[in-house]
């Protein structure tokens, strides 16, 4: 029998403090591992507002039985939900039997504050005296003093910050949340977060306090260092709400009644520079009742705008793994530590010293030539002529041996420099931090190469590391949110991590910041002032193509890979400004081509700056810019403004807007017709770059009876290049996945394995443990480029690894949701290889292990679902080993076996045959 479980609501687990209307709500099954076709044919869902009430049948809402097989994103139909209301909720099901499950165990969600006029009471403060527009001032520490009477039952604090801040409770840290209250247009967005602070409050004399750093609000922000992007004053917002048995609530707010000092030992902190930290300015019990404040003073109120205020919808920043590092004395004769792991994160460290000694900590990604720490490949000249330091300065207060750990910044680093250490060095006084948003890990694949697993095992780090509340290039030295690389890293991510709410929070940051006129920004949040961000200067490099296109292929790609429409009705009006955006830009012509013949003029858009395919091999990167700025590149523009207007149109006939999906239908029709017209010779690419012909093929923009041939002459150019990449940003993650498309797997395979430059294997070989920006961000001279070690664009080609090495993928939403492809690629290049992924309906597992004389596959399709596994094998090769029970119909498709099974566990063998050629052979064919 099937027991609903993992209950959550808006891919969260008992989430706290949201502020969405309509929840959705979803459950996966256990079930035993001989069971096949286990399905959901009904449920049933219980809410209440106590877990009294619901088991005693007091219910909130009830939604009877709904026949159905959807357990996944069902959305709340019931009464409108309130301001601080907490939902207990349970589910039953019904299988394809008929029988009825036992009640699930209860969940909850509860509601933050939903009405901005009548919930907050707080005002803004601002705990600094006085500041200047360009210099740089210590962390802030706040509290307040309040009692709390018998008769207490709970409690909630709903606090924010312009700036990063760090909540305490008598002496408690708050929460776990590190950074909070997170990177956001802050002028069009301010994320506030919700804590159930109810065991932390005693009876009596309580104290709430507050460090207010700078963060993303004021401190340095992108490729240049900008500070004050938001704004100059830091303040803080703060409401706890405390609940009696009589159901009176008393509030406690932040006014100027508060006490505040920036006399604390944080005198320095920045996301990018570091911090600096002096102990013998440590303020002892600061957060607790009995302190003396006598010498603090009352901030001031500030001005920022409360109705900008939004719940915290998505997984917060956390800390996560932890390592220990190796030490090592450099041939320059320093010493330097080394965490095995290039990560984001910080340091926690002891040291014993003498009072007033001060130490530092330098962070970096790798050694330099000659096996020395170096900040040089991370170096970028900003206007105050101020590089990157990624530091940690510490005055010692000399009692005793002493701990810190960083509040307000992370590094992007593996190893660190240690300057003016005090005593002998001791790897086990140090351990990385490692520090970003709290994803679920869904993806995982290993074979019987240890460099591809490797190449996975980077991908994932790369992740994780420009996870850190937004999608960002690198965690070092831009750390910002360049919409093109996580637009081409969107698919890859999220079979590696649970994107969806993530990507959701992140989607409504790029939508706040599009301009009137339909632009998207290359970067999001932004990172000038907004009048420095519109001027002429800047606005001629953005909105490129590409870039602009994530706010229609990321929503497109959440939607394939989630199967929840909520995120297309969410974004369609900035989809579609997008796209008319591109369409008005086409109908301008560059005054280079304005005599040339184009009958599909109004269709090409050739004007303004695109990044175009940033870090193609063999493409200087500045001369391949400053052609681009001059004469743009219509290629790709068109390319994606066919493509995207195409996607458009997919999302409005999934969301029933049939005329609108006609329309962007027909627009890209007409872009595609253009796309041919200008950029190819009747259909047919004349072109010795990878990436002209990887474009084509993967957005679909040649005619039907051209696309073989240009997929040959890649294979060929593959070749040609002896198996090395030669794509950049915009094509890299296709190739691999059209190689094999089009009947060359084997090239796909020898591509992935090269390990000389340029290719993916050629990092690992030299001991990387991320992504590099550039296929060759080390030399073979092992001398480091200017470039990052830990970005994840490249990496995007593991998805090739899930789908068509193991095959594992979806069938067309717009049918349904529960359905997969399971049609693995092997090849005798590798002896085995295995991939599981956690969908929203349960684990997903695809394993092949070559033997002598056949292939053994395995599969897991979880419950409520069905897959269709296509084998590389002909009916008579077939042999079933385990779940023929499951299996409810087997034909051929396009001369491959194809099954056609429902939930449960399987194991094929295809064997060889000589008459009819090797499994190689035979996909090559099909």
């Amino acid at each position: 029998m099937m027991n609903p479980i993992q209950l959550r609501c808006n891919f969260l687990d008992d989430p706290i403090g949201i502020d969405d209307p309509n929840p959705c709500f979803s459950w996966q099954f256990n079930i035993k591992e001989s069971c096949w076709g286990e399905k959901q044919t009904a449920f049933h869902i219980q809410m209440a507002e106590s877990e009294i009430d619901l088991q005693a049948g007091r219910l909130f809402w009830d939604s009877n039985k709904i026949v159905t097989d959807q357990s996944a994103h069902n959305l709340y139909q019931g009464p409108e939900l309130q301001s601080r209301q907490r939902i207990y909720w349970r589910v039953k099901i019904w299988d394809q039997t008929g029988m009825e499950s036992y009640w699930s165990y209860t969940s909850f969600f509860e509601m933050g504050l939903l009405n901005q006029q009548k919930d907050w009471q707080a005002e803004w403060i601002n705990p600094e005296l006085e500041t200047k527009e360009n210099e740089r001032y210590p962390a802030s520490f706040l509290r307040k003093i309040f009692t709390v009477e018998q008769g207490f039952t709970k409690a909630r604090l709903y606090i924010t910050a312009c700036g990063v801040y760090e909540g305490w409770l008598n002496g408690k840290r708050i929460g776990n949340q590190i950074l909070a209250p997170g990177a956001t247009n802050y002028s069009e967005r301010l994320q506030y977060q919700t804590y159930d602070v109810t065991h932390v409050i005693e009876n009596g004399d309580n104290a709430i306090g507050v460090i207010l750093g700078d963060g993303w609000f004021r401190g340095r922000n992108g490729i240049k260092g900008t500070t004050n992007v938001f704004g100059s004053q830091l303040q803080l917002f703060a409401q706890l709400e405390m609940e009696y048995e009589s159901g009176e609530i008393k509030t406690i707010i932040t006014n100027d009644t508060w006490r505040a000092t920036n006399e604390g030992p944080i005198l320095f902190n920045d996301l990018q520079d570091g911090e600096i930290y002096d102990a013998r300015k440590e303020l002892t019990d600061w957060s607790k009742p009995l302190f003396d404040d006598r010498s603090w003073h009352s901030p001031k109120l500030g001005d920022w705008k409360p109705q900008l205020l939004v719940a915290s919808n998505s997984v917060p920043i956390v800390e996560r793994e932890q390592f220990t590092p190796k030490m090592m004395k450099t041939p320059d004769g320093n010493t330097v530590l080394d965490f095995g792991q290039n990560m984001t994160g910080y340091v926690q460290f002891s040291v014993k010293g003498p009072h007033g000694h001060q130490i530092s900590l330098l962070h970096g990604e790798t050694l330099d030539e000659n096996g020395n720490f170096t900040l040089k490949n991370l170096s970028h000249q900003r206007p105050d002529h101020k590089d990157l330091e990624q530091k940690i300065c510490y005055t010692l207060n000399g009692k005793g041996r002493e701990s810190y750990k960083p509040r307000f910044t992370v590094h992007g680093f593996q190893y660190v420099l240690l300057q003016n250490w005090p005593e002998e060095v001791h790897p086990n006084h140090f351990t990385a931090i490692a520090v970003y948003s709290d994803l679920v890990e869904t993806g995982d694949f290993h074979c019987s190469n240890d460099l591809v697993n490797q190449l996975v095992h980077n991908t994932k780090w790369s992740q994780k590391g420009n996870f850190v509340d937004i999608p960002t290039d690198c965690p070092q030295r831009e750390r910002a949110g360049w919409t093109g690389d996580i637009q081409v890293f969107m698919h890859t991510g999220s079979l590696l991590m649970e994107t969806y709410p993530f990507m959701s929070k992140w989607l409504k940051d790029v939508a706040a910041q599009q301009r009137e006129d339909g632009m998207i920004y290359n970067i999001t949040p932004r990172i000038y002032p907004k009048a420095e961000e519109n001027n002429q200067e800047n606005l001629t490099i953005e909105g490129s193509a590409g870039w602009g296109d994530a706010i229609v292929i990321v929503p497109w790609t959440l939607w394939k890979m989630y199967g929840n429409k909520r995120i297309l009705h969410e974004n369609w009006n900035a989809m579609k400004k997008w796209v008319d955006y591109q369409a008005e830009n086409a109908k301008e012509t560059h005054w280079v081509r304005e005599f040339d013949e184009n009958p599909f003029r109004e269709y090409t858009w050739d004007t303004k700056f695109h990044w175009g395919e940033w870090a193609e091999p063999d493409r200087k990167g500045s001369l391949a810019l400053f052609v681009n700025l001059v004469f743009s590149d219509p290629e790709v523009a068109t390319a994606y403004y066919a493509y995207s207007s195409r996607l458009l149109a997919e999302c409005a006939e999934a969301l029933d807007k049939h005329d609108e999906a006609k329309y962007y239908r027909e627009l890209s029709i007409l872009a595609t017709k253009a796309y041919v017209y200008n950029f190819t010779n009747d259909g047919e690419v004349h072109s010795k770059r990878q990436a002209h012909l990887v474009r084509p093929l993967a957005l679909g923009l040649l005619p039907e009876d051209k696309r073989q041939l240009a997929a040959d002459q890649l294979a060929q150019l593959v070749r040609e290049n002896d198996f090395h990449i030669g794509t950049g940003f915009l094509s890299t993650p296709y190739i691999c996945r059209i190689l094999t498309k089009y009947g060359h797997n084997d090239i796909a395979y020898q591509l992935l394995l090269q390990t000389t430059p340029p290719s993916w294997l050629y990092a690992v070989t030299k001991g990387a443990t991320t992504i590099w920006e550039h296929w060759e961000s080390i030399g073979q001279d092992n001398v480091p480029q200017d470039a990052s070690l830990n970005h994840y664009s490249f990496g995007a080609v593991v998805g090739w690894l899930f789908q068509c090495v193991a095959g594992i993928n979806f069938l067309d939403r717009r049918q349904a949701e529960n359905q997969f492809l399971l049609a693995p690629k092997p090849n005798k290049r590798l002896n085995y290889a295995k991939a599981s992924y956690r969908s929203a309906f349960g684990v997903i597992k695809s394993e092949w292990f070559m033997k002598a004389d056949h292939i053994e596959f395995y599969f897991e399709v979880p419950a409520n679902t069905q897959a269709k596994i296509i084998l590389p094998c002909q009916d008579d090769q077939l042999k079933i080993l385990c779940g023929e029970a499951g299996i409810e119909k087997v034909e051929l498709e396009m001369g491959l076996v194809c099954l056609h099974v429902m939930s449960g566990h399987y194991q094929f063998a295809c064997l060889q045959n000589d008459a009819v050629g090797s499994y190689e052979e035979i996909s090559e064919k099909t």
